[in-house]
């Protein structure tokens, strides 16, 4: 899986599937956005150092997925969408693990990777337990787990 860092143009993709009927039901947020609160957010990211954006895709073809890491001071959180034709074709584990990867390199001091999942979110919660996440607990509905990148090995 290759990726790249997000860029403007990348937009359209975004927006389609961040408001994909299935990414809204599983989503933290669980309401669509506007496609200006989307273009305000996209710009806002971007142009933030404590985030990281990153686009998956395979050679030869048109993004599969995008990976989010809001970088904190002792962690980073990570929150990951797949293109809705993309979905249930195994390119969720190879597009995280790629940009767990990817974020090693750029953000070498955060190592503690924490995710937030729908309980009932049972793709989302077998991905990353998959790539190396262990369950923490489970309150208001949410199922934390977590990753210590300085012991992860890519899977």
């Amino acid at each position: 899986m290759l990726t790249r860092l997000v860029t403007r143009e990348d937009a359209e993709y975004l927006f389609k599937w961040r408001n994909d009927p299935h990414t809204i039901a599983m989503s933290l947020n669980s309401m669509p956005v506007t496609w200006d609160e989307h273009i305000n957010w996209l710009r806002d990211a971007l142009n933030n150092e404590k985030k990281l954006l990153i686009l998956c895709y395979l050679k030869n073809s048109a993004p599969v997925g995008f990976v989010r890491f809001d970088v904190y001071y002792h962690y980073a959180e990570v929150s990951i969408n797949l293109a809705p034709h993309c979905r249930a074709k195994g390119y969720a584990k190879k597009c995280l693990t790629a940009a767990l990867e990817r974020f090693k390199k750029e953000f070498q001091s955060s190592t503690l990777i924490k995710a937030r999942i729908k309980v009932e979110n049972e793709a989302s919660k077998r991905l990353f337990t998959g790539v190396g996440f262990l369950y923490l607990r489970t309150q208001n509905d949410i199922a934390f787990f977590t990753l210590d990148l300085s012991a992860y090995s890519k899977i």
